[in-house]
């Protein structure tokens, strides 16, 4: 068993690497994160696998990660995403298009539809959005690595909303509805 001086060593390092991977800047997911060593490092351990393991490109990479925080409602992890898929090349209007589910590559298209399926349904993706995703290209690795950028971004949204976590990063752009064009 764990000393509670081993605990905040060991959260002291986690917040080490974190801040180093985050551009040298803790958040305040992070900090909230850091409230339980378990949690933290249960956050870190999907980033590293992704991060370490993961062969989708960053841009596809960051549209998952728009795509679920769009469908769970996750106003944290879609600015987060939002600067990330900015910093890995997609315009901000782009962005907005990923969320709202506009996107005219249908390769692309393809494998965001499953993980728009899977966001709004517990991780239930139907026989032919999978179909459609494989025909477009997509081997079944690809697919189901594209969960762990689904449960890292559905991760972040549950924990903001249990802990209460302060948006401290400039909101996502909002998604103009139909209506408005």
């Amino acid at each position: 068993m764990s000393t509670p001086t081993q605990s905040k060593e060991s959260v002291t390092t986690m917040l080490a690497q974190v801040k180093a991977a985050s551009g040298g800047r803790l958040l305040a997911l992070h900090t909230d994160l850091a409230r339980s060593p378990a949690v933290l490092a249960a956050y870190l351990g999907l980033r590293r696998a992704g991060g370490e393991h993961g062969t989708l490109d960053p841009l596809v990479r960051a549209a998952i990660m728009l795509t679920a925080g769009a469908v769970d409602g996750g106003a944290y992890s879609q600015a987060i995403a939002t600067q990330l898929a900015i910093r890995t090349g997609m315009s901000q209007e782009e962005t907005v298009a990923v969320r709202a589910g506009r996107v005219d590559d249908a390769r692309t298209a393809a494998l965001l539809a499953v993980v728009r399926e899977a966001a709004a349904n517990a991780g239930a993706v139907g026989e032919t959005a999978w179909a459609t995703a494989t025909a477009a290209g997509w081997s079944d690795e690809q697919l189901v690595e594209a969960f762990c950028f689904l449960a890292l971004t559905v991760f972040v949204d549950y924990f903001v909303n249990y802990a209460g976590t302060t948006l401290d990063v400039p909101p996502a752009p909002a998604i103009a509805s139909e209506a408005k064009k």
